[in-house]
């Protein structure tokens, strides 16, 4: 939404002068009139200019010479003329503003803010000379100024759209979001079949984080017009952030469509596909919205995990590679090159990635977890154990670290010290059934066989299916050990 710089014509606010009417036929001056409202501006203007030759200080004529220039586009000659109408004028409202507008078309914006004030001198309560300031004002960036002037101006014409609208634009640009909204929905209220309107307020809504809203603005406009592309792409990422999968699809894939060289588009396509775990399609998404913009890390890490998850580690690696290369400083990119590799069959590789990400990222619990984890496997449990006990300073609660703190020490046969983990794991997440499982077997082995039994029962009643529980359970006897997981 542009700001508008209006010119603004009342001709009762323009009386034709004496001299004009004893020293002339008003031929011209009258042919200029009925050629303007027939909206021939350019034999309009030959018209008033005939009309000047007549009666050169005129200053109905000039106005009238003024203003059709300006609308021209005649910048020079709209201020020559207006200047010298206001000049013989007994003070007309309406010259000052036009001469404002034509100030402003090129830049002089002092002169402008001169003009739209002599004009308020005049009437007070002229709403295009209080509308066209404001405008002015946000042009320059003083928003508190334009703020004032778009308020007075609505005080004069509370029901007039294009103010709403602009005050809105202003407040927008200030970072006022939730004002801006509230002058958004005016204008609605004025004209609720004004999409840009609605798809201005659905993007305002997204941006607060009110996503219902912005839906409900969105499908409004597209109820209007459905071929709306940023409606479409905005229905689409509201709906996506509501976890509305079944129904984001489609209008992405429309966005996109109608788009197809619009990054964000492509690039949320993919997100939405991905969601719905159709990661060949969310790929191609992701190709085309790197083919608009080449290198972006976003874009490179989601396409890698795509990858990762249709089982191509290889092809996953090289693409968490790049976006490393491209921001180096993306912890995430780092975590999922070192989980490609370590998919990919290349342990030793995937170890180095998690030293690597270590010496770079130190106060990352998620790079040192990983870490810890890539000694465990590699039977390392030293390592691992001095891992995961950085892990424990920088989150004390993470229960997947406190688990596998437990298993080492179980492993060590200080089952004491391993069932203080395990129910701290549990503390953290009641729900992790890995750690209810071997809390069960950290109980059979102090021989607690009815504490045992519990555990693995309640580790099948969190996940049925839990083969280790179950086997536990099945092949718990009094002298019989478990087997942790």
């Amino acid at each position: 939404m542009h700001l508008n710089v209006a010119v603004v014509i009342v001709v009762v606010a323009l009386v034709a002068s004496v001299s004009y009417a004893q020293q002339s036929s008003p031929d011209d001056f009258q042919r200029g009139l009925e050629l303007y409202e027939a909206g021939d501006l350019a034999g309009a203007k030959a018209a008033f200019e005939a009309a000047l030759g007549l009666v050169p200080n005129d200053p109905v004529v000039l106005a009238w010479c003024g203003t059709v220039s300006l609308q021209l586009g005649d910048i020079q000659r709209a201020i020559q003329c207006l200047e010298q109408a206001a000049a013989r004028s007994e003070g007309s409202h309406v010259i000052y503003n036009n001469l404002g507008n034509a100030y402003a078309e090129v830049g002089k914006f002092e002169q402008a803010e001169e003009s739209y004030r002599k004009a308020l001198e005049i009437t007070s309560n002229y709403f295009d000379a209080h509308y066209n300031l404001a405008n002015l004002m946000a042009r320059q960036g003083k928003f508190v100024v334009a703020f004032n002037e778009y308020s007075r101006a609505l005080e004069v014409s509370p029901n007039d759209p294009e103010a709403h609208i602009n005050f809105g634009y202003a407040l927008q640009r200030a970072g006022e979001t939730a004002k801006a909204i509230r002058e958004y929905e005016a204008a609605r209220k004025i004209q609720p079949q004004n999409t840009a309107v609605l798809s201005t307020l659905g993007s305002l809504y997204l941006k607060s984080g009110d996503n219902e809203a912005a839906i409900d603005a969105y499908q409004a406009a597209l109820a209007i017009d459905a071929d709306l592309p940023n409606a479409h792409l905005g229905l689409g990422t509201a709906l996506y952030n509501v976890q509305r999968y079944t129904e984001v699809v489609s209008h992405l894939q429309q966005a996109a469509q109608a788009t197809p060289d619009d990054f964000v588009a492509q690039y949320n396509l993919g997100l939405a596909l991905a969601a719905r775990q159709q990661y060949q399609q969310a790929e191609a998404a992701y190709e085309q919205a790197l083919a608009i913009e080449a290198g972006n890390v976003n874009c490179l890490i989601n396409l890698g995990w795509a990858q990762f998850q249709q089982g191509n580690y290889e092809q996953a690696s090289t693409t968490f590679r790049e976006a490393i290369k491209r921001g180096p400083r993306w912890e995430v990119a780092h975590l999922n090159l070192a989980w490609s590799l370590a998919k990919a069959g290349k342990d030793a590789e995937a170890l180095v990635q998690w030293q690597l990400a270590t010496q770079r990222f130190p106060d990352s619990f998620q790079v040192r977890l990983g870490l810890a984890n890539a000694y465990y496997d590699r039977g390392s449990k030293s390592e691992a154990l001095a891992e995961y006990l950085q892990v424990l300073k920088l989150a004390p609660d993470n229960a997947e670290a406190h688990n596998n703190i437990g298993l080492i020490f179980l492993d060590r046969q200080d089952v004491t010290e391993a069932i203080v983990h395990f129910k701290a794991a549990l503390k953290s997440d009641p729900q992790y059934v890995y750690a209810v499982n071997n809390l069960g077997a950290a109980y059979q082995r102090q021989g607690k066989l009815d504490e045992a039994r519990q555990q693995y029962q309640r580790a099948l009643q969190i996940n049925p299916n839990y083969q280790p529980a179950q086997e536990n359970l099945e092949r718990l006897e009094p002298k019989e050990e478990s087997e942790p997981s």
